[in-house]
């Protein structure tokens, strides 16, 4: 009888997942309950490029190197971006990505804000970053004035939110004359144009870059790491019910997600956009 119950809830469960995958407006509630966990040490949350840097010893190596591949590539797009430049990261989650970036840019480089529409996200950095403004809002409606950034960065969320190409427009409408707007994202082969598209039609200018090879050997090489933070701190109910769905999540070897990126059914794209 416990068995049947918990294959019930399971079915449960998973029926909900769906609904969150399938309807947008519900993943801000999700998010506020994904940042809530304690997820220890790991405050980044992204698949990760490799090879990293040597001498960066921290365990979410792979995700850092992510962020610092979006910095060598605004100094090769805008090298004379001056200190003090402000920068804001739309979801910025538990604020370790952006940490990364400021660190490896040196001190004073920028001015930063983080924003994400998760409460508990923007709780976790503004406690572990006092120095720093974190704000809680929505990536389609910026609560930001016109010309308000000359660096405006995205990783890896814009494929969650409802409308990507108000996004776009909005991180337009946010960035000062001669600003850049560092992005990342995944797209699936069968929609293959459609990311170049929508930042065309928000009015950018850009190259986009595959780098699919880098993020797939950074999955393999930290599946060891991401499968014991989910042993460690994904919650008990969610490692009993969703064990496939965390692992798929992780991107670990072996899961749907990974052999996507490994048969390119699913690329990994990374630009720098000016407005055009």
């Amino acid at each position: 009888m416990a068995a049947l119950s918990l294959a019930i809830g399971g079915v449960a469960v998973k029926r909900r997942l769906r609904r969150l995958r399938d309807d947008h407006r519900l993943r801000p509630a999700l998010w506020n309950r994904f940042y809530a966990v304690d997820w220890g040490d790991t405050a980044t949350n992204n698949y990760g490029f490799a090879p990293a840097d040597p001498a960066d010893t921290a365990p979410d190596r792979f995700q850092r190197q992510l962020y610092r591949e979006m910095l060598a590539l605004l100094s090769r797009t805008n090298p004379r971006l001056p200190d003090g430049a402000r920068l804001l990261e739309v979801s910025c989650g538990r604020g370790g990505g952006l940490d990364s970036f400021l660190a490896a840019a040196g001190p004073d480089r920028f001015r930063a804000t983080g924003l994400d529409v998760a409460e508990s996200a923007v709780r976790f950095c503004a406690e572990r970053w006092a120095d720093r403004e974190f704000v809680c809002g929505c990536a389609m409606a910026l609560p930001f004035a016109d010309r308000s950034f000359d660096v405006v960065l995205n990783v890896e969320a814009s494929n969650d939110y409802p409308d990507r190409r108000r996004f776009f427009a909005e991180v337009r409408r946010v960035l000062r004359p001669g600003g850049i707007f560092l992005y990342a994202d995944t797209e699936k082969a069968a929609n293959q144009g459609r990311m170049a598209r929508d930042l065309s039609d928000a009015g950018f200018a850009f190259d986009l870059a595959d780098i699919t090879g880098h993020v797939v050997e950074a999955c393999r090489l930290d599946t060891p790491r991401r499968r014991a933070v989910i042993a460690a701190r994904a919650p008990l109910p969610a490692r009993l019910l969703l064990r496939r769905e965390l692992a798929n999540y992780a991107a670990v070897e072996g899961s749907a997600k990974f052999e996507r990126f490994r048969t390119r059914e699913r690329r990994y794209l990374m630009a720098a956009a000016v407005p055009a």
